[in-house]
């Protein structure tokens, strides 16, 4: 019996049918969504930096992620032109009285959005004063044109907004959407709109999607080569800016889309879209100009805004294998692959750390070489002694089998000359400064 309450002949409970119009666009929302997420989730690590490190993570996440939305949301939104009057209309066929209401158009890049809002929602529409006819005026309708032209007409073999449009007439759509609908239905002579906006939203979609990776590659260069990254943002940036240009110049015709009504007119204008996608090409463009200048005169600075060490990156390391026999071959072709490395990691580097990298060494070798006072003679005699200690041969690492011996010197201050490239490279920087 608890099973049976309020239910019709002990089946399950049926609802009634509850249409609602659509307020927001739910895969643009959901995206936003992610993207706060994201953020959030980034900005739990800032703690976790220390002094300016913070601000400069901060601010490379922020670019970052407002660089990306900008991009996802120029493909993903609708609203790249738009419109909105407010005027009296006709509501529907064989109803012979009009209504006062809000109609809005939103344009993106694939598709069309009407909406058609009462003004109120709930209005009177009855002929008699016997029955009342309450009507929820509160509609948005969506027509797709991506991507096929069509036939001309309303066929299967037509475009996909002309078959839409012959489907929301035969639903009962409200007049107000059906009329400015079928302006992107026309196609011919100079009245191409639908035409128009299908080509162009087509080639801008291309761009911004060509746009996407090469986004992703400059976040990823940023870990690795900075030069790089600034031309990844500079390109990012151009492409952006590049779909705003086809959007705003492929028009078809010279026959400006203007859907006149009864009290006033509906003119487009550019949207949240395409004003979003403009800021962030402008903003990754300007970026990558930075990254790219300050790669050449800056490189203390930009290495600590990305957090990279610049000392790091600027070290020579070879792993730590004995190396042949002075005079052969394979000795002459590693040493001059060396030597060209140093010689290109030095001629990138500031002449002023040159400079001090030369004093530094030339302090060290002075210190090395000074003997205190203090213990003078006794110091001078026990590096005499060691210096005239004849070597002592030990097997090589690889076991007794091996019959090249290789030659440890004894004592703690005992070192061995240093290397052929070392003494090159040495001599090519104080001929050069």
């Amino acid at each position: 019996m608890i099973y049976d309450a309020f239910r019709t002949n002990g089946g399950p409970t049926q609802y009634g049918p509850n249409p609602s119009a659509v307020t927001v666009d739910v895969l643009e929302i959901g995206f936003i969504c992610a993207v706060v997420m994201l953020f959030i989730c980034f900005a739990l690590t800032i703690p976790g930096y220390k002094g300016i490190s913070r601000l400069y993570f901060t601010m490379r996440i922020v670019i970052s992620l407002f660089i990306g939305s900008a991009i996802l949301l120029g493909v993903l939104g609708h609203e790249w032109e738009s419109a909105e009057i407010v005027t009296r209309t006709p509501y529907k066929a064989f109803a012979n009285r009009e209504i006062t209401a809000h109609i809005g158009i939103k344009i993106g890049l694939g598709a069309v959005n009407i909406t058609l809002k009462g003004d109120p929602v709930h209005q009177n529409l009855s002929t008699t004063d016997n029955v009342e006819v309450i009507e929820t005026i509160n509609y948005n309708e969506r027509f797709t044109w991506a991507w096929r032209q069509g036939r001309i007409g309303f066929g299967p073999y037509a475009g996909r907004i002309s078959r839409e449009f012959r489907a929301a007439q035969y639903r009962g759509i409200p007049l107000p959407i059906l009329w400015v609908a079928e302006y992107f239905t026309l196609d011919g002579e100079l009245i191409r709109w639908g035409r128009s906006y299908r080509t162009a939203g087509w080639y801008t979609n291309e761009v911004l999607w060509t746009s996407f990776p090469l986004w992703v590659l400059a976040n990823i260069l940023t870990f690795l080569v900075l030069f790089y990254a600034g031309w990844m943002f500079i390109l990012t940036g151009m492409c952006m800016l590049t779909s705003t240009i086809i959007w705003a110049s492929i028009k078809w015709g010279y026959q400006p889309l203007v859907i006149p009504f009864e009290d006033d007119h509906l003119a487009t204008h550019y949207g949240p879209s395409f004003w979003l996608v403009i800021s962030g090409g402008i903003v990754s463009t300007m970026y990558g100009i930075i990254i790219v200048v300050m790669d050449f005169y800056f490189k203390r600075q930009i290495a600590e805004y990305f957090g990279h060490d610049i000392v790091y990156d600027t070290d020579d390391i070879s792993p730590e294998n004995e190396e042949p026999e002075m005079g052969t071959q394979e000795n002459v072709g590693g040493v001059r692959k060396r030597v060209r490395a140093t010689q290109r990691r030095i001629s990138r580097r500031p002449r002023s750390d040159l400079y001090q990298n030369i004093t530094l060494r030339q302090s060290v070798v002075d210190n090395d070489n000074r003997i205190s006072t203090f213990h003078g003679a006794a110091q001078r005699k026990s590096r005499a002694f060691i210096q005239h200690k004849p070597a002592v041969p030990t097997p090589r690492a690889g076991g007794a089998g091996s019959s090249q011996p290789s030659v440890r010197y004894e004592g703690r201050h005992a070192q061995p000359n240093p290397s052929y490239e070392e003494a090159i490279v040495q001599e090519q920087i104080y001929v050069n400064l």
